[in-house]
């Protein structure tokens, strides 16, 4: 049985060839009118398909267009996305040098790591270099101005106490009048001006800045801008409240003030 398989389709082939020769000759022969309109015919019928094949490259042509499109957008988007963010890390490092100038320090850079996990709204946790000789009650800043104070240092680690602690004041005045007070955070979004008396002059929209009395922070450094002014629960001072310049909730590269002799 298995020599009849191999005969059979030798036979079969050798049939449609003669099938096919014999149709060639006969159109051959066939007059030229009767060639012309089989062949219009033909034409005709095969159309559509001629059509749809060329439709279903065109198809697949834009798709290999889109595709690589759709590459190259992707590469420049990722691009684009760290210029951008090469741009804003040199804007800060141009203003952190701008800010060198006006000030008798070495500033010490330090990146945030973590939350202090105990008070995870009041401090946090920064690296600094590996020769950056840091102790407790150093302040701290950014580009935008004061953060807080540093409390303990642990190795290359060192916590930041933020000026939105209850434990964080500072000693400000009212750049304009020169008004004296003290900025403490009791809650929210925003800082308070305290021990400003009812007949001292402030006005919303002063800048607000350390005082240099408390021992810790440098005269001059921004903390942010009154926002109200009215009168307080005792009749002889006001209720401030400030605008920190500070973000204090999207913090990047903070700055340790030490004293160059220090």
């Amino acid at each position: 049985m298995k020599w009849i398989s191999p005969l059979l389709t030798r036979q079969k082939a050798f049939r449609t060839s003669l099938i096919l020769a014999g149709i060639s000759i006969a159109c051959f022969l066939l007059p030229v009118n009767t060639k012309t309109y089989i062949s219009g015919k033909l034409i005709v019928a095969y159309a559509p398909f001629y059509g749809i094949s060329n439709k279903i490259d065109d198809v697949f042509e834009v798709y290999e267009i889109n595709r690589g499109l759709h590459a190259t957008i992707t590469r420049q988007m990722l691009a684009l996305t760290t210029l951008r963010e090469q741009e804003r890390e040199n804007k800060r490092l141009r203003e952190l040098l701008g800010f060198k100038e006006t000030v008798e320090y070495d500033l010490i850079p330090a990146e945030i790591v973590a939350l202090d996990p105990k008070r995870r709204q009041n401090a946090v946790i920064a690296e600094i270099g590996h020769d950056a000789q840091v102790s407790a009650d150093l302040p701290v800043v950014n580009v935008d101005g004061l953060v807080g104070k540093t409390t303990s240092v642990l190795g290359d680690l060192v916590t930041v106490e933020l000026l939105t602690s209850p434990n964080c004041r500072a000693a400000a005045r009212d750049a304009n009048t020169r008004v004296l007070g003290i900025v403490r955070w009791t809650g929210g979004r925003t800082l308070l001006l305290d021990n400003v008396s009812i007949s001292d002059t402030v006005a919303v929209g002063d800048t607000v800045i350390t005082s240099g009395l408390g021992g810790v922070f440098p005269e001059g450094l921004l903390i942010g801008t009154i926002a109200t002014v009215s009168v307080g629960a005792s009749p002889f001072f006001r209720s401030i409240t400030l605008r920190p310049f500070v973000a204090f909730g999207a913090l990047e590269e903070l700055i340790v003030l030490k004293g160059s002799g220090g």
